[in-house]
């Protein structure tokens, strides 16, 4: 298998030449479905552990691509929670993500800079960046009926906040799994 060479802490298993049958199918699958054509470095990172891939994989998708919330809004989030961890892989691939979904520069720049303002966004999409960034900044055990009453008295429904806490996780262990592999920012 080709390696790329990095400080990478795990090799980045190249999409061409794995013959493991279930990273290739993992791999076609993400080359299809994020909308990038590429398998990010955080998927090409778990390469060697088809088991984990896949698992990894099938989360990512349940959590982002599917559900009832907008994709762009679990990208946010992931972008907020990345943010609050001070982890740098999600927090760029998915700055450059939403700007291609055309997520306006401005949102960018706030989301980057730790806001969870700016000028566009619905008092719901704000109302539920808040609450991941309390939840990541503060801790889960901190977040109150308080909290979970700001995020639904904008509208979201239950459905909806389980979807928002899915996300915060997940974002929690991308951002925990590229720090301590030290996976590298993907060339997009």
């Amino acid at each position: 298998m080709s390696l790329l060479q990095s400080a990478c802490r795990a090799p980045l298993i190249s999409p061409e030449d794995t013959r493991d049958p279930i990273v290739r199918q993992v791999f076609q699958e993400i080359e299809q479905e994020l909308g990038f054509g590429i398998v990010p470095n955080i998927f090409r990172a778990l390469g060697n552990q088809p088991a984990i891939l896949r698992a990894v994989w099938d989360l990512f998708r349940a959590t982002v691509l599917e559900g009832i919330l907008p994709r762009t809004l679990k990208e946010m989030i992931g972008v907020v929670v990345s943010a609050a961890n001070g982890s740098e892989y999600a927090l760029r691939v998915h700055l450059h993500s939403l700007g291609v979904q055309g997520i306006a520069q401005e949102v960018l720049d706030a989301l980057a800079a730790g806001k969870t303002t700016a000028p566009g966004l619905s008092p719901s999409v704000v109302a539920v960046l808040r609450f991941a960034q309390r939840a990541v900044a503060d801790g889960p055990l901190a977040v109150d009926d308080r909290a979970i009453a700001e995020v639904t008295a904008t509208g979201i429904s239950a459905a909806e906040l389980n979807e928002v806490i899915a996300t915060i996780n997940l974002f929690r262990y991308v951002n925990g799994f590229t720090d301590l592999v030290r996976v590298p920012i993907d060339a997009v």
